[in-house]
């Protein structure tokens, strides 16, 4: 057998939260314009990196994954900023916190949230949230 590889978990992270989320979902990274603003439409999800390190005993390999997922999102004429970046994160953890992921030649042990951090992009206009998941799988 073979440990779990992150371009099968980053695919199925794509694929749940495409399926559970009404806005776009990029990895591994959003498009941009040439002056570095980011474009639309809002909100939308990009899943970032990930720092992967072995999660293995005597009879299988695994991995433990701790993967960076941000969220975008601007203000709207009837939703506030705030409210927008704290709508679009809820779902993102509502889609993938305890869901156990479909992961080639891998089985899902767990996938939980480690934290959310909001902060601000490009001039002010964009609000983020980088949250950060940990996934662990073992050999299917």
């Amino acid at each position: 057998m073979t440990a779990p590889k992150y371009s099968d978990l980053r695919q199925a992270l794509y694929d749940r939260l495409d399926a559970q989320l009404s806005c776009d979902v990029w990895s591994p990274k959003a498009p941009q314009a040439d002056d570095g603003e980011l474009l639309g439409p809002f909100p939308y999800v990009v899943i970032t990196q990930a720092n992967e390190s072995p999660w293995n005993t005597k009879a299988s390999r695994g991995l433990d994954a701790l993967v960076q997922i941000d969220a975008y999102a601007r203000a709207t004429s009837s939703v506030s900023v705030e409210n927008a970046i704290a709508d679009v994160s809820s779902r993102v953890r509502e889609a993938l916190e305890w869901y156990p992921l479909t992961v080639a030649n891998a089985a899902w042990v767990d996938t939980t949230l480690e934290s959310i951090i909001p902060g601000w992009e490009d001039s002010g206009k964009t609000r983020r949230a980088v949250m950060l998941f940990r996934v662990v799988l073992d050999e299917a």
